[in-house]
Order: structure tokens, then sequence, then C-alpha cells
């Protein structure tokens, strides 16, 4: 796969995918689970939230069969998010990081040129939502001025934001500013008293209800309050505009399995006690 990916040029493959995966192990060794989803959904960004597995051990695993994995990038400082990938870490070093957010800069051809960012954003227990809503301009602030110092306008953003895509630090301006609507989203920015705020696109809400699948978001809670969604959708995934094209819409997807065992209850809420009190998420992108 090494080969493959140092080897890629556009005119050569005039297509190519890349199959991403997020999801927050809670503190889990989880190795088995990483593994199968790994190898059955072909994934080539492997990125993990509260991963308690060294990395050289998790390569191991994800390397005794099938495609060749590299590890985590070597100067990474950011310790709450680890990214494994199918091609090497030079092919996506970190640019800017901090506790809880790692840019990396993803190039591998000239058309797959794009900046991708692992979050793990603080949480409701620990903080109210006036502090989460700082902490998101504070993020979106370093998303945008590592946009502009890089040059690079095509960036994805994925992780655990402790938020759902209808609170105030996803929505607001001079926050993420993720609309649902892709044709909102092209039209790249609004302006709000003279100043432009740049768009995400946030194809996350259309995670939320079991519809057409058996959990109904990422992430299950329940409290003695008057206002409980039970269900969240934290685990997100953002788009800016000019990423759109390569966005494979009907790839994200909810996991509810690793590819060979559930990893829901009986009553398909995520089931922490053996796995995870999130559930993967998992998209696409083509170039």
């Amino acid at each position: 796969m090494s080969d493959f990916w140092s080897a890629v040029d556009s005119a050569t493959y005039p297509k190519m995918e890349l199959n991403v995966l997020f999801w927050n192990v809670q503190k889990k060794d989880l190795t088995t689970q990483i593994v199968n989803i790994a190898h059955s959904r072909s994934v080539d960004i492997l990125i993990l939230a509260e991963n308690p597995v060294s990395t050289v051990r998790l390569v191991q695993a994800l390397n005794t069969t099938g495609p060749y994995y590299f590890s985590n990038h070597p100067l990474s400082q950011c310790f709450k998010l680890t990214i494994i990938t199918r091609f090497d870490h030079h092919f996506i070093p970190p640019v800017d990081e901090s506790d809880r957010v790692t840019i990396r800069h993803v190039r591998l051809s000239t058309s797959v040129d794009f900046l991708l960012t692992g979050v793990h954003l603080v949480d409701k227990r620990s903080h109210s939502a006036d502090s989460q809503n700082e902490a998101a301009t504070l993020v979106a602030d370093q998303l945008r001025k590592a946009e502009e110092r890089l040059g690079v306008n095509r960036h994805v953003v994925i992780g655990d934001f402790n938020m759902n895509p209808f609170e105030t630090g996803m929505i607001k301006a001079n926050g993420f500013h993720a609309t649902m609507s892709s044709e909102v989203a092209r039209k790249g920015a609004r302006t709000v008293q003279k100043q432009n705020f740049p768009y995400f696109y946030n194809p996350t809400w259309t995670l939320f209800g079991d519809l057409n699948k058996l959990a109904a978001g990422t992430y299950y809670y329940a409290h003695a309050e008057h206002v409980c969604y039970e269900w969240n959708v934290f685990d997100q995934v953002l788009i800016r505009p000019a990423l759109l094209d390569n966005f494979v819409k009907d790839s994200l997807q909810i996991l509810e399995t690793d590819g060979s065992v559930s990893l829901l209850t009986r009553r398909n809420m995520p089931d922490k006690a053996k796995y995870s009190d999130h559930l993967p998420l998992f998209f696409t992108l083509s170039f």
C-alpha cells in the first residue's frame, strides 16, 4: 500500500477513494474491534479518541493480515487523538496542534491535497454550554488561521465535538458555522456585521433517528431533567465547500457492528459495557 500511495499520479489513477473512520473508544482496549472495522471497511484513515493502546501495538495488530498501516506521526503532540493511515505519515504531517485538536495536511498527489483535522472537544459533564461555545469559537478560529496560513481551503474536520449539530457552538458564525445544507454551504461564507465567516457543511444532521437504522445517534445519555435528548450525535464530520464534490454523501454511516459482532445492546444502544459509549463514524472521500 505504501508503494501505491507514494506512486499515485492523477493521470494514472483518475479516481481514488479514501475511507475515513472516527471512533471515541472510551479509554478501552478495543484492538480487535478496530482491526475488524479497518479491514472490513478498507479504512484508509483511522482516527481514534481516548485510545489507551500504544500505536505500535495497534499497528502491529492491524498489519497481521490485510493491507499495511503506518503509525501516528512521531512529531504529533496531540495526545487525545491518534491517526493511523494506509500511507506513510510523511504524507499527513501535523501543521498545527493543541491538546484537543490536530490539524494535518494530507498530500498524496496534486489532486489529493487537503487539510484533515481531528477534534475531541470538552465534555458536557465538566463544562457548561457557555464554556463549550467559547471552546468552539477558539477552535474554529484556529482552523481558519491554519487555512489562511497554508493557503488551503479544502478541509474536513472529524471527531467528538461533545455538542449536537444544532447547538450554538456548532452553528454560530464565529463558531464552526456548520450548516445542514450543502447548497447553503456552497455560498462559501456569510457576512455578519461586515465580517465574512466561512461555512462548513455538516451532513451528520441526517444521522438522528432510527428510521433506516437501529441506532438513533452516536451517543446515548439519559438524565433526570425536563429537557433530555437521550440520543445525541456528538461525533460529526464537517466539510468546507471546496471539498464538497469529493464527499460521498451516501457513504456517511454510524457503524453498528465491527463487521463481525454488534456494537449495540439488545435495546440498540451503544454497548458501553463491552465496547464504547460512542459508536464509530464512517465516510468516504472520492478524488
